[in-house]
């Protein structure tokens, strides 16, 4: 007992240099080598024992990833917590919203919280997928690749599915409208909307359905496949850079470099984050009027460049463009093969004046179809033309057209498959960019109306 006693007094005493030594990442006591630390903690495991030292700097990646892993962390704990209130009926969903935002305490700041981050992810998602695919950080990692579109996919699924919760007139007619634009995907359309609304209209069991995907399937799968995708990255060898530069990377400790450096930005984020949901709380319209549409009725801001295109051609909008965008997307590292400027935004030095000059392009050919096509009376003389001329006759097929001329164009003149890619990438996000400003600048009866217009006049 003896032995024992001071055995375990002795442990007591040093309990804090123990805990110190145990919990962060120095080096070894015995060894003194900092990788046998850096193995031994779960959290500093996810990282490598050493990080390329240009991969430190801010503008190779903009801290895009972590930041979207912080805001999906920040909707788990706060969609818990609206869980507790929220009450998935027709008859109750938007009283429980209303209670949640005026009655419950923090009620209000929690919900603007999940609002807010919900609206950062989606953002954050979109220009980290734009990192990767214009600095060809997909090359030699199709999985990965694949697997963070996908990623992608969902995050607009959980956006959308938590936009119809809190019932209210904005939700209930910006889920309706998004829901008919699966009208016009050919042979499958109506089936996904009969499975996604469970019928034909927005009713008790869309809500169901929407709220079992929100808080339940798409978490779990986003979950396993953030695992997947940060693990795939240490497997394939860290951030992706030029092969030829391998042997002469300059690299430094992960700790405290990195960790440091990630940990200053999750605070920065959830710093401005919970700021913003303080002085700018989550809006929440009028109970739903089944029976008296919005005027406009717009779907959420990520998918309003689609009902733009659809209001030109429900073929090309609803299908072909969105279509070919993902199909492009999903092929994009097993056509493209190129080894030289990966890592580096918009390639090689030398060919990234290409990319530049397409999207100039791109922008001027898109501000010309607008102008043709808005002009007073071009839209009234095509309806009365045939259909087909119609779909061909409008901005989004001609930026299609666009995107193809520059694929080949800048492939032949630069001889770059690296670059036809990004050239016609830069088109796309000209187009898709465009399109939601102008469907931003909408009004009653799609008319297009400037920001500081005035809509009533037109009511």
């Amino acid at each position: 007992m003896n032995g024992f006693g001071s055995a375990l007094l002795t442990n007591l005493t040093s309990l804090p240099s123990h805990l110190k030594r145990g919990l962060h990442p120095v080096a070894d006591p015995e060894t003194g080598a900092l990788p046998h630390r850096m193995r031994r903690n779960f959290f500093f495991h996810l990282h490598p024992l050493q990080v390329a030292e240009r991969t430190l700097r801010p503008t190779v990646t903009f801290g895009l990833g972590i930041m979207t892993l912080t805001l999906f962390c920040v909707l788990a704990l706060s969609g818990v917590l609206l869980m507790v209130y929220y009450v998935p009926t027709t008859r109750e969903a938007y009283a429980s919203a209303q209670d949640v935002q005026f009655a419950v305490t923090f009620g209000s700041f929690v919900r603007a919280l999940h609002r807010w981050a919900a609206h950062a992810m989606v953002l954050a998602a979109f220009l980290h997928l734009l990192r990767v695919t214009f600095c060809g950080a997909y090359f030699r990692r199709e999985l990965n690749w694949t697997i963070g579109l996908h990623l992608f996919l969902f995050t607009l699924g959980l956006a959308f599915t938590g936009y119809l919760l809190p019932w209210d007139q904005r939700s209930f007619w910006a889920v309706s409208v998004s829901a008919n634009l699966m009208d016009h995907i050919p042979w499958v359309g109506d089936l996904l909307k009969r499975f996604l609304l469970g019928g034909r209209e927005v009713g008790q069991a869309a809500l169901v359905r929407f709220y079992a995907l929100h808080v339940a399937v798409l978490p779990g799968l986003m979950l396993g496949l953030a695992i997947l995708h940060l693990w795939r990255i240490r497997k394939d060898g860290g951030l992706a850079r030029d092969p030829k530069t391998l042997e002469n990377l300059s690299t430094l400790p992960a700790w405290p470099h990195l960790v440091a450096r990630e940990a200053t930005l999750v605070v920065v984020v959830l710093t401005l984050l919970c700021l913003l949901s303080t002085l700018v709380l989550a809006p929440l319209g009028g109970a739903p009027d089944i029976h008296n549409p919005s005027n406009p009725e717009k779907t959420p801001w990520y998918f309003l460049w689609l009902q733009e295109m659809v209001s030109y051609s429900a073929p090309v909008g609803g299908f072909v463009f969105p279509g070919a965008l993902l199909f492009g997307l999903l092929l994009l590292p097993f056509l493209e093969r190129e080894e030289e400027g990966v890592g580096r935004w918009f390639g090689a030095p030398g060919k990234r004046v290409a990319v530049g000059v397409s999207a100039v392009v791109s922008l001027l050919f898109f501000l010309l179809f607008e102008w043709i096509f808005l002009r007073q009376g071009v839209a009234n003389w095509l309806a009365f033309k045939q259909p087909m001329v119609r779909d061909l006759l409008n901005p989004a097929t001609g930026m299609l057209i666009l995107a193809v001329v520059h694929f080949v164009a800048a492939g032949f003149l630069v001889r770059s498959t690296r670059t036809a890619f990004l050239a016609a990438g830069a088109v796309l996000l000209v187009a898709v960019i465009g399109f939601s400003l102008v469907g931003w600048c909408r009004g009653p009866l799609w008319v297009f109306f400037w920001p500081w217009e005035d809509w009533s006049l037109a009511s």
